[in-house]
């Protein structure tokens, strides 16, 4: 039984990981790379967006950061992820 927590623990620890990665990748990409036109920068956006959708669509039905340039939607989700990861790192 110790064993299948442990897979269970490592394996949503490498999946926040990616996300984690694919996030900071995304914000990277933006500053180098033409995006339109990008794959790297697509598979990014296709890992990190679905955690990003959960904070857009909050926010927005609170008409909350809707007119500030900065994607405060995306540093939220970057947050929670980032709070996510160290609660699994102590049962590994």
């Amino acid at each position: 039984m110790e064993t299948v927590f442990y897979i269970l623990a490592k394996s949503v620890e490498i999946l926040l990981s990616l996300i984690t990665f694919s996030m900071f990748m995304r914000v990277l990409l933006q500053f180098f790379v033409d995006v339109t036109e990008s794959r790297l920068y697509a598979i990014a956006l296709m890992i990190s967006e679905p955690v990003v959708i959960p904070f857009r669509l909050l926010l927005a039905k609170l008409n909350v950061a809707q007119d500030t340039p900065i994607d405060i939607p995306f540093m939220l989700a970057y947050c929670f992820v980032g709070i996510l990861l160290p609660m699994f790192l102590p049962i590994i």
